[in-house]
Formats: structure tokens, C-alpha cells, sequence
């Protein structure tokens, strides 16, 4: 009997060591988009919670057709949008804006705890990206025409070795609280106005509807209308930098603030990764509570292998 128990319990040992190396080893993957892939590290778990690949041949019919209004529509709006702000008239975009994007959620431990963030993962087309590139450049030749200015050249069209010289170029950035408040008051006016203008589009959209629908309509509007006064976005740092990483050139941002209202906080984190790739740029944002903000900054660190860049093209 004696001996029975002394195999069980080395079995029992055994099986919790291979268990929890397994844990401490374990990773899981999150799409790049593109064909490329990263696995997580230190036994953080990536669930996937939404997918659309950045391959139209590995889509559902349903997701192909949703990527192609996606599109269509972010080229409507974002004419819209370049007409309503700097009053300028553009060539319409024609070309795809997003190829794909996916959501998971992230989890790990440390000592101070369990930690959980929210990384989504954005494909962004090179179309978009050259489209932005020339009409920034004839909004600025056409402001500074009247100056009598000398015009900017053409924008480079995109390449993946173009975007990693220009991340390269970019100097690190690092902003206080104190820094950082001029820039938050503007960025509160703006998404303050831009918020009531959808909603006066949706109250006018709205009385193309039923009687019923109009009152639900209206009834929405009118108590968002009494939300977004009392809402607003505090920062109280901001860095930004490029690095070196396993797949080459990034860029990496970090804001740190809270969203308000009526005097309640809510405290958080943002991170955002720009990875260029031959068909566009990768880009992902980490979200996160603040406490646990130094957590996941060294797990990306760890996941790309970043090393941080002089900048300046030094």
C-alpha cells in the first residue's frame, strides 16, 4: 500500500510539473494580417473573440460582403469629412480602406495579480494610405498658395521600405499632464461637435421613418445631446517612439488618462503599434486599465522583441 502511494504521489508531482511548464510555455498566436503571424509570451492567453482575414479566399461569403461595404462607406464619409473641415474639394477615394482586422482578448499573472487587455488589430490597405498622402499635399498647396509659398513636392507612394525611412525619421516624444491639457481641450471640442453633428444627421434620417420609430429616435437624441456636454477625455502622459522589432521597423505610442463624466473617472490605458507590411500597415491598439499598463507594455516588448531607436534617422 505504501509503495501504491508513493508512485501515486511521484505521478501526481509529475503530472502538476508537465502542467505547469506546459502553462509557463504555452503560447498563442494573434494574426498579424497579411500572412503574418506572433505568438504571445510568458503564458499570456489570446482568445480570439472576432476575425475577418486579410485573405478574401479564406472569408465567409457573409464577411467578404461586409468588408466591401465597410469600404464603401468609409470612402463616403471620409469625403464627406475633408469637404465639411477644410472646406476643400478632393478627387473621390476608389480603393479599399481596411482588408481585415481582429479582436482578442488578452490574459495574464504576475505578482501583483491577474491582468486582462483588449488588443485589436486593424489591416490597413495602402490605398488609403497614398490617397491620404496626395490630398494632404494639395490641402497644404492650396492653403499656402495665397502665401505665395513653395509647394510641397508629391507625396511618395507607399512601400513598406518608404513607411519603415519615415518611422525611422521620427524623433521620440514624451508629454506631461501639464503639456498635454491645451491638446485635450482642443480634441474635447472637436469629438464634442463632431458628436452633435451625427446626432442632427440621425434626427434628420430619423423622420424618414414611422411615427414610432421617429419618438425612439428622438428620444435617443435628445438624451445623448444631454450626455456629451458632461462627457470628456483626460491625458496625463503621452510617449511615442520607433523601434526595431522581429519583423522590422515600428512605431510605438502610449496615452495614459481617463474618460469622465459628471465627475466620475474611469482610468485606462491606450497603447498603438504600427507595423508597415508590404500591402499596407498593421496597426494595434492595446486597451487596457491603468494599472495594469506596465504589465502589457513589457509583454508587447517581449512579443515583438522591440528595441528601441535613437530616431532622427541616428
Amino acid at each position: 500500500m505504501r509503495t501504491l502511494n508513493k508512485k501515486l504521489m511521484t505521478l501526481a508531482c509529475a503530472t502538476c510539473l508537465t502542467v505547469g511548464m506546459g502553462a509557463v510555455a504555452c503560447a498563442d498566436t494573434v494574426d498579424l494580417g497579411y500572412g503574418m503571424n506572433v505568438e504571445t509570451r510568458n503564458g499570456v492567453k489570446a482568445s480570439v473573440i472576432d476575425s475577418v482575414s486579410t485573405n478574401p479566399n479564406l472569408r465567409t461569403k457573409e464577411q467578404n460582403v461586409m468588408v466591401n461595404e465597410v469600404n464603401a462607406l468609409a470612402a463616403k464619409r471620409l469625403g464627406e469629412h475633408i469637404k465639411e473641415v477644410y472646406h476643400a474639394e478632393v478627387p473621390p477615394f476608389q480603393g479599399k480602406v481596411i482588408d481585415g482586422y481582429n479582436l482578442y482578448q488578452l490574459s495574464g499573472d504576475s505578482a501583483l495579480g491577474h491582468h486582462t487587455a483588449w488588443l485589436v488589430n486593424y489591416n490597413v490597405n495602402k490605398d488609403i494610405i497614398n490617397y491620404s498622402g496626395d490630398v494632404a499635399t494639395q490641402i497644404v498647396n492650396s492653403v499656402m498658395a495665397d502665401k505665395k509659398a513653395e509647394k510641397l513636392p508629391d507625396a511618395k507612394p507607399y512601400s513598406r521600405s518608404n513607411a519603415e525611412n519615415f518611422i525611422t525619421s521620427l524623433k521620440p516624444i514624451s508629454l506631461d499632464q501639464k503639456s498635454l491639457k491645451p491638446v485635450m481641450e482642443k480634441f474635447n471640442t472637436r469629438v464634442n461637435h463632431d458628436m452633435n453633428t451625427q446626432l442632427n444627421l440621425m434626427a434628420i434620417e430619423g423622420k424618414k421613418l414611422s411615427p414610432k420609430d421617429q419618438l425612439a429616435t428622438q428620444e435617443v437624441v435628445d438624451v445623448l445631446k444631454k450626455i456629451i456636454p458632461n462627457f470628456s477625455v483626460q491625458a496625463i502622459d503621452f510617449s511615442a517612439r520607433p523601434y526595431t522589432s522581429k519583423f522590422g521597423v515600428m512605431q510605438a505610442m502610449s496615452i495614459r488618462g481617463s474618460l469622465n463624466y459628471d465627475g466620475f473617472m474611469l482610468p485606462g490605458s491606450l497603447g498603438l503599434y504600427m507595423l508597415p507590411q508590404d500591402e499596407g500597415l498593421t496597426i494595434q491598439l492595446l486597451v487596457t486599465e491603468d494599472t495594469s499598463h506596465d504589465y502589457w507594455t513589457k509583454q508587447l516588448e517581449s512579443m515583438y522583441s522591440l528595441k528601441a531607436l535613437k530616431g532622427g534617422n541616428k
